[in-house]
């Protein structure tokens, strides 16, 4: 099925109102070298955003009144990143910068605005489609960030559960840096999180009904182009579903409302 059949098979499957991404063909751009060859190439330094993540990140929430207290080690790591060498880094190296940048200019947009209740508070000219953060040695907006260089550079449907929105609906900000020596677990645990919280996944089995974050409906061709199919790629972390699809019996799907109000952390 094309990507325009699949978005529209998903609408009738009962999303309301869809909101389309891009179209985009997914393709791996990039390779991992042997690991004696890649041992010396030229990495991204982290650490500091890795800390700050473990500071403010609380129960998938951000501490955003603490963010702005500090934000120092945060723009300290977006200098970091404008200067970055993106391409002498593998391909593990390029994924965990990016998903790494994508996150942290959100913060930045965030604290730019805050006080604020939801990001769609910002107004649009000034939100995903601005073209104001460096990385890698260029200028690109959150829009262009996600799409051009996440979706259509790296078959890696994963992705979407690993950037963060600063939404509640948005999978949950991790407190700790993608590292590229360990980005495989990172977004498998992000993708078996997604698939065990009811906030983004919930499956009646009497019923044989799945309701799935509204994710699965706007980048359901990265989905299929992944797995043959979204289905496919949900049982790959649901048992049930994954039972389900054996006895040939696939659930109803749905998708629930994605919830913009900000990811702030719960008060202590």
């Amino acid at each position: 099925m094309s990507r325009g059949l699949c978005w529209i098979a998903l609408c009738a499957l009962g999303c309301a109102g869809c909101w389309g991404p891009p179209d985009v063909d997914s393709s791996e751009a990039y390779a991992n070298p042997p690991a004696a060859e890649g041992a010396a190439s030229a990495a991204v330094d982290h650490s500091g955003f890795d800390a700050l993540l473990k500071r403010v990140v609380r129960g998938g929430g951000v501490d955003y009144e603490a963010l702005a207290r500090d934000p120092a080690p945060l723009d300290a790591y977006l200098e970091t990143l404008a200067g970055a060498d993106f391409e002498a880094l593998p391909r593990d190296g390029k994924l965990a910068l990016l998903i790494n940048a994508y996150n942290a200019f959100t913060l930045r947009l965030i604290l730019d605005h805050y006080p604020l209740a939801s990001i769609k508070d910002i107004p649009d000219a000034e939100r995903w489609k601005k073209t104001r953060w460096k990385v890698m040695g260029t200028t690109v907006s959150l829009d262009s960030l996600e799409h051009e260089y996440l979706r259509a550079k790296f078959k890696e449907p994963r992705i979407h559960f690993a950037i963060n929105c600063a939404s509640v609906g948005c999978p949950p900000l991790r407190p700790e840096a993608y590292a590229p020596e360990r980005l495989e677990a990172q977004l498998d645990d992000q993708a078996k999180q997604i698939h065990s919280q009811p906030t983004w996944f919930r499956y009646d089995a009497q019923a044989n009904a799945l309701e799935l974050t509204e994710l699965y409906s706007w980048f359901g061709g990265d989905f299929e182009a992944a797995a043959g199919s979204v289905l496919k790629f949900v049982a790959r972390y649901s048992p049930e579903v994954a039972a389900a699809l054996e006895a040939g019996t696939p659930p109803s799907v749905s998708f629930m409302d994605y919830d913009w109000s900000l990811n702030a952390a719960p008060t202590k």
